[in-house]
Formats: C-alpha cells, sequence, structure tokens
C-alpha cells in the first residue's frame, strides 16, 4: 500500500534528541565557572589590638596626717541596773527613762515604816548595852575602893583572934568568944576573896558588855543601811534608760527598779583594723594623743583614744578601740552608732591617689613605656581631705620612682599587660 505523500510521518523513539540535556549542563558549568572565576577577591582583614582610654597622674610623695575611717557604738563605761534593798511597797518614782540625773538625785523611794521600827529596836538596844557597860565600870570603882577596906578589916580580925588565942591559953578568955572571933575571921577573909575576884574578873566582864554593845551596834547601823535603802540615788551622773517599777508595787529583795548609764564616762567602740595597729600602739607608746572626729544627728562629736580592747572576738580583722568622748557628750544617747574619722600620726614618704586608682586593698596600675598596665603592690595607709573638699587615698611604695605614671580609671577587665592610652 502506498503512502500518502502529504501525510508526514512522526520520528522514531530512537532518533529522539539525547544531546540536549548534556548541553545545558555543559552551559551551566561554564556560566558557573565563568562566576567563579570573576568573583572579586576579599581583602585580608587586619586585626589591631585594642587601647582602653584612661585618665593618669603623676606619683608624687610628701608629709600627709593620715585618717581612717571608723564606724563605732556609743556605750558607756558604767552602766548599773539598780535594785531593791529592801522587801518594801514602791512609794514613789521620780524620773522617767530618758531624765538626766545628777548624782545622788532621788529616783525611787520604797516604804520605811518596818525599817524605822526596826531602827528604833536596835537604837534601844544599844542603849541598853551602854548602860551596862557604864554599871560595870561604876562597880568596878566600888570593888576597888572596898577592897583595901576588905583588907584591913582581915586584919583587924585576924589580930583578934590572935589576942583571943593568948588569953584562952593564959586561961583567961572564954573558948566561945574565940569561936566568934574566928568565925567572923572566915567571913573576912571570904568576903576579901570575893571582892578580889570580882577586882579581877573586870576585865572579863567589861569586855563581855563591850561586845554586846558592838554586836547592838552593828545591828543599829545594819537597820539604818536598811532604811537608807528605801530611798534609791543616782550613784553618778548619767541619764535614766529604763524605769521597770510603778508606784504601788511590791518590790521584793533584788527586784530591778531602774536602769542608768554614766553620761560622763562615755566611749565610742570602734574596730581598728590590723594593718594600722602598728602606728597606733606606736603613737600610744610615744605619748602622741590620737582623736577621732564625727556627728550624730548634726552634733559634733570629738573623742580621745583611751584604750584598746582587752580581746579580740574570732573572726574580725581588728582590736577594739575605746575613744573617750570629750565634746558632745551631753546631747547623744548610749547606743548609738556613729561614723567617726581618726586622725594618725604624720608620716613622709605618701602618695595621695584618688579612689579609683586603687583595685582590691593593695594593688594599683602604672604606665610602662609601651603604654601597657603593670600591677604594683602597694601599703594602704591611711586617707587625706584636700583643700577642695575631695579625699585622696595615702599609699606607701617605697620600690614605686617618683614622678611615676599611675593608671586613675578603674577597668573591670584591668590585668598586666594591658594596652591603654592616656587621656590628656
Amino acid at each position: 500500500m502506498k503512502s500518502d505523500p502529504g501525510h508526514q510521518s512522526k520520528p522514531k523513539p530512537g532518533r529522539r534528541r539525547w544531546w540536549l540535556p548534556l548541553l545545558i549542563l555543559l552551559l551551566a558549568s561554564a556560566a558557573a565557572a565563568a562566576l567563579i572565576a570573576t568573583k572579586p577577591k576579599p581583602k585580608p582583614v587586619t586585626v589591631v589590638e585594642r587601647a582602653w582610654l584612661v585618665s593618669t597622674t603623676q606619683a608624687r610623695t610628701a608629709r600627709y596626717t593620715p585618717s581612717v575611717t571608723l564606724y563605732g557604738r556609743v556605750e558607756s563605761l558604767w552602766s548599773s541596773d539598780l535594785t531593791a534593798g529592801v522587801a518594801a511597797d514602791v512609794q514613789e518614782v521620780a524620773v522617767v527613762e530618758g531624765d538626766r540625773v545628777t548624782k545622788g538625785t532621788v529616783l525611787v523611794r520604797l516604804d520605811d515604816r518596818d525599817e524605822r521600827l526596826e531602827l528604833a529596836q536596835r537604837e534601844a538596844e544599844l542603849k541598853q548595852a551602854m548602860a551596862r557597860i557604864s554599871t560595870e565600870i561604876t562597880r568596878h570603882k566600888a570593888n576597888l575602893e572596898a577592897l583595901p577596906r576588905e583588907q584591913s578589916l582581915l586584919k583587924l580580925t585576924r589580930g583578934e583572934v590572935s589576942r583571943l588565942q593568948d588569953l584562952v591559953k593564959k586561961k583567961v578568955g572564954a573558948q566561945s568568944a574565940l569561936d566568934t572571933s574566928l568565925q567572923a575571921l572566915e567571913k573576912q577573909a571570904i568576903s576579901l576573896s570575893s571582892r578580889q575576884q570580882a577586882v579581877d574578873e573586870h576585865g572579863a566582864r567589861l569586855a563581855e558588855v563591850e561586845a554586846a554593845r558592838d554586836r547592838a551596834k552593828a545591828l543599829r547601823d545594819q537597820a539604818q543601811l536598811e532604811l537608807e535603802r528605801t530611798t534609791v540615788r543616782a550613784p553618778f551622773n548619767g541619764r535614766i534608760a529604763k524605769v521597770l517599777v510603778s508606784p504601788g508595787r511590791r518590790a521584793r529583795v533584788g527586784d530591778p527598779l531602774v536602769s542608768l548609764y554614766d553620761t560622763d564616762e562615755l566611749v565610742i567602740r570602734a574596730q581598728l583594723p590590723n594593718r594600722h595597729l602598728p602606728a597606733i600602739r606606736a603613737a600610744m607608746a610615744a605619748g602622741q594623743p590620737l582623736s577621732v572626729s564625727g556627728s550624730i544627728d548634726g552634733i559634733a562629736i570629738q573623742a580621745d583614744l583611751r584604750s584598746l580592747g582587752g580581746e579580740a572576738a574570732s573572726g574580725t580583722g581588728g582590736v577594739d578601740g575605746l575613744f573617750r568622748v570629750s565634746d558632745g557628750g551631753a546631747q547623744i544617747s548610749q547606743g548609738r552608732f556613729v561614723r567617726v574619722v581618726l586622725s594618725l600620726p604624720a608620716r613622709d614618704g605618701l602618695i595621695a591617689l584618688p579612689h579609683e586608682s586603687i583595685y582590691g586593698t593593695d594593688r594599683i596600675y602604672i604606665l610602662d613605656e609601651n603604654s601597657r598596665m603593670r600591677m604594683q603592690r602597694v601599703e594602704r595607709v591611711g586617707e587625706t581631705r584636700l583643700d577642695d573638699g575631695n579625699t585622696r587615698v595615702l599609699v606607701q611604695a617605697p620600690e614605686l620612682a617618683e614622678g611615676t605614671t599611675v593608671i586613675t580609671t578603674q577597668l573591670p577587665n584591668a590585668l598586666d599587660g594591658l594596652l591603654v592610652r592616656a587621656v590628656e
């Protein structure tokens, strides 16, 4: 059968264009290679070390008077809790909390009627003992006067007996008269012996009645003391801290009545850091006065170092100093906390630096010739106040050369060798 010449035949499957995908892939690869070849090359980045901006100052040594800021508490050397010395009803309370009193001021009165009765009884016993002493002395005087007479009567009686014995021997006298005379002699001898014994025992009897008098006097004095204890008085110039009773209350022996403290012996107890103790002890040994100054509620306080504490509590960084208040004590109360400044003896070779230049407690950083930070150890000795009112930290560093540049900026990342740039 012949085919139609106007009808085109379809290509066979085996004759498809297989080279077309390969061509597309080659063209894409060539385009990618061209893009990579013509890509701009990045310039190499040069890492530059950052220089931190800092301010500086020059280290200059001079003579300064160091000062140390302390925090202390106002105390009194003498504080007393007055208690009842007798069991009695409270009759009067003459003070209230906060009152200022002088030595001898009446604070509390107790009912004294029982003590007055006791005192009257003891005074009567004392008078009785005194009367016994007077009686004994009078008796002794009488015995001394009668003793020679007793001796004379005994001598006369012996003479009478001797005469009657001669008469009886001569058969002239009666035996009965001799017996009567002998009886009289014995009686007189006994009387003389009794009188002599009374004279000899006078010292013992007098000592006995005097002991009774002394006992009666002691009891009288004790009763007087008990009576005085019914009136409670201030033992020193002070201020009332607490009133613990009220009128009408029954007070037993030992019950607290009033608490007060001595305003003439006010001190400020403040802890002295260990690093300042050598200078403080040296000043005390040399007799140099050390004083602190501060204020409470606008009241200027001045105090002088009296002594150092007798013991140091564990875990503390120093020793307590007791500063006796010399000015302003009349207007402050015990227990108040106060910030004071201690002035130490003047010293040479100290350097005044801003607070910002101190790292920790004993480190500063200096600037070397390569503009890098170098750590330097210093000894902190106190502070000083300049004429403009600003304060500076005083340090001692013998190995630090005069005029050395000290960094005065606090950098959080400060370390040895850090690059910095000083601000003009």
